[in-house]
Formats: C-alpha cells, sequence, structure tokens
C-alpha cells in the first residue's frame, strides 16, 4: 500500500468523511490530492488557470464525454483546494493572523470563482454527447461529501438549465392560472408561521419581481456555493429537518469561510448559510437575523417569501434567497438516495410528504421543478408513479 504524504494524511484526518469506502476510488481521490496539496498557492494559482484557458477554447457545439469527464475531475480538485484553504483558514483564525488583503488568496480566489462559472456555463449551454453521462464518473460515484457536493453541482445546473427552459415555454404563466389551487395553501401556512400579513396572495406578490429566469451571474453564485456548502460538515451525511436528526451548525461555520475566501461574494455566502433553514425548522443565519431584527423592531414587515436578490434577505425584505432554496431541495434529495439508500421515487414521496404537507419546509415551486426535470432529464427506467401533490396528480418516471 502507497504511503500518503503527512499532508494528506493530516487532510484526512481532518476531513474523514471525504475518504471513499470504495478502495479503487479512494486510491485515485489521494493520487488527486498528492498532486495538489504540496502546491504553493501561487502553484495552485497557475494550476487551476491552464483549466480556464482550456474551457474558454473548447469549440463544439456539444458537450462530449472526455471533457465531461475533465470536468468531473477539475471539481474534484476544486473541492481539494477549497478545503486546504479551508484548513489554513482555521489556522489562521486561531492565531489571529487572517489578512483579507492576502494577494495569493484574493489571485486564488478570483481564478476558482472564474473556473467554477466557466464550467456551470458549459454544462448549462451545451446538449450532453450522451444523456446522464456524469452519472459514470468516479468523482459523482464516490460516497464522501466532496462526491455528495459535486453530485448536486450537476443535478443544481441542470435544474436551473430546465427551469430556464420551461419559463421560456410559458410556464410561468401557467404557474399564476394555476396558483390558487396548487402553490395557495403552502403560501398561507408559511404567513401563519411567520405572524406574516399580506392580503393579496398570488404568485407575483409572494415573488418579488415575479417568477423569471435565473441569470448567469446567479447561477454562477450558486455554482459556487454548491461547492462551498458541507466543507466543514463533518458527520457521514448532511443534516435533514427530521426529528431524529440532531442540528449541527456546519452551515454557519461555512458562511465564515466563505465570506473570507470569496471575499465579499455576498450570494455565495448567503447560499451557504441559508441551505438548512427549511422555513425556521431548520437552523441558520436568516433565523438568528429574523430574531434580531424583530428584537428591534417587532412591527418589522416582511413583504416577500422569496427573492432572487441576496440583498432583500440581509434587509428582510423577503423570508428566502431563491438559490439556497433550490439547493435545500436537491440537497435532501441526494442525502436521501445516496446516504439514506432510499430510491428516487422513496426519496420524492418522502419530501413531499415531511417537508410540504405535514410541515411546509421546501420551496414548492422549485420541488415542483426538480420533480420535472427527474421525469423529463433523467428519465430514469422506474415504473410509472402517480402522486398527488399540490392539489393536483403529478405523473413522472424516476
Amino acid at each position: 500500500m502507497r504511503k500518503l504524504s503527512s499532508k494528506t494524511t493530516e487532510f484526512y484526518k481532518t476531513f474523514t468523511h471525504c475518504i471513499p469506502s470504495d478502495k479503487e476510488i479512494a486510491k485515485k481521490e489521494e493520487e488527486i490530492l498528492e498532486n495538489i496539496i504540496n502546491m504553493s498557492t501561487k502553484e495552485v494559482t497557475a494550476y487551476i488557470r491552464q483549466y480556464i484557458i482550456k474551457l474558454t477554447y473548447y469549440r463544439k457545439n456539444f458537450l462530449d464525454v472526455e471533457t465531461a469527464e475533465l470536468i468531473s475531475k477539475m471539481l474534484l480538485e476544486i473541492s481539494f483546494v477549497l478545503r486546504i484553504q479551508y484548513l489554513d483558514y482555521l489556522k489562521n483564525k486561531e492565531n489571529n493572523t487572517l489578512n483579507n488583503d492576502d494577494y495569493d488568496i484574493n489571485n486564488l480566489s478570483k481564478i476558482l470563482q472564474l473556473l467554477i462559472s466557466e464550467i456551470a456555463m458549459i454544462i448549462s449551454v451545451k446538449e450532453y454527447e450522451t444523456n446522464n453521462m456524469f452519472n459514470n464518473f468516479d468523482a459523482l460515484k464516490s460516497d464522501t461529501t466532496i462526491g455528495h457536493s459535486i453530485r448536486i453541482f450537476i443535478m443544481i445546473i441542470e435544474a436551473v438549465n430546465f427551469f430556464n427552459k420551461k419559463l421560456n415555454q410559458g410556464a410561468a404563466n401557467k404557474m399564476r392560472i394555476d396558483f390558487k389551487k396548487t402553490y395557495y395553501k403552502y403560501s398561507e401556512k408559511i404567513y401563519q408561521r411567520y405572524n406574516l400579513i399580506n392580503e393579496i396572495n398570488t404568485l407575483d406578490s409572494n415573488v418579488k419581481l415575479g417568477v423569471r429566469k435565473i441569470e448567469n451571474n446567479t447561477i454562477s453564485e450558486i455554482a459556487i456555493g454548491v461547492l462551498m456548502h458541507d466543507i466543514s460538515l463533518d458527520k457521514e451525511k448532511d443534516y435533514i429537518p427530521i426529528p431524529s436528526e440532531e442540528k449541527d451548525n456546519h452551515s454557519i461555520k461555512d458562511y465564515g469561510f466563505a465570506k473570507y475566501f470569496m471575499r465579499g461574494n455576498e450570494g455565495v455566502a448567503l447560499t451557504v448559510s441559508l441551505h438548512h433553514e427549511y422555513y425556521s425548522h431548520g437552523y441558520g443565519l436568516f433565523t438568528e437575523l429574523y430574531k434580531a431584527v424583530l428584537r428591534r423592531n417587532p412591527n418589522h414587515k416582511i413583504e416577500y417569501i422569496v427573492s432572487y436578490d441576496y440583498k432583500d434577505i440581509l434587509t428582510l425584505q423577503s423570508l428566502t434567497y431563491l438559490p439556497a432554496k433550490m439547493l435545500e431541495v436537491i440537497d435532501i434529495y441526494d442525502t436521501l438516495t445516496k446516504n439514506m439508500k432510499k430510491t428516487p421515487k422513496e426519496a420524492i414521496l418522502f419530501m413531499t410528504e415531511n417537508f410540504l404537507e405535514k410541515d411546509i419546509m421546501l420551496d414548492p415551486i422549485m420541488t415542483d421543478v426538480f420533480i420535472e426535470y427527474l421525469k423529463e432529464v433523467k428519465k430514469s427506467n422506474y415504473n410509472k408513479l402517480k402522486i398527488t401533490f399540490n392539489s393536483f396528480l403529478y405523473t413522472f418516471f424516476i
């Protein structure tokens, strides 16, 4: 058995749940980590930059299997780099030596954000050479917290692209027409939970500026946030809001690191910090912010349930930030299917029964979008399943 370097050994002592149970996958990932962990920050930046150049000059009008496999390797390497930086962040924080003006760290942060954004755009705009081809790569098969994040990364970019295409086909208009019989009861529950007063309960009164396409800059923030959202997680599986689960504070820790390393990218930091809120059934930054604002001003009025703009969360103009609500849905789904070994069918039933019907925790529109994405994009070969959800019949294949 190959002896690991001292830095790699220390890395795995901290990130015990980043070791795949599959020995072949573990060996490959160790080799990738060993290649990176001894690089200086400048060397890592140069190494990442060559990937940006490679993707920038990718000219095919579709995403081929070879490039998709390279992208999965990039995502794995980015995940390792972020965790190495997190370890340095913790040491410097403990020693009170954090430096927000560190030139090399600033450069690395910018280059990583550029690469992640480039990957997200390619996945978003290119047709795949073969359906579901990312599922065949080791980085997505890995049963680690990194594998979890990479699977979510691919699914969330695909789901956002699916959502935008549906909006181009008039989905927002259909949502407005169907709102009373589909989503009204969920927004009413949210109003009651937060003691909100809203005389007009419509789609457009609940979503600031209405349901619309997710723009490229927001897609980039979502993509970066996904890769940062469980860096400090030190458990085998991610938190889901059920009675048997003990709340932890990893999303708050992730928020602190994201604020530092992403250098003012508040959209990313908020996506990271809000992904376990579940309309106050979970925990996170918003719950504490909400309590603090009400202590200062008991008459403060929240105007919207959902906003596409992170600034509306900080000012408490909106209850939730759309990217974080999307992450919540897919985060739970992957935890249920991979860690808790539920079939896709069982996972969707569990989510709709426990996190929408019993209590409102997930965003119902984003849950709908994800279900339709599973049906139309993933096209898995399970038996047809009919679910009564949002007061009308959904038929989908999973």
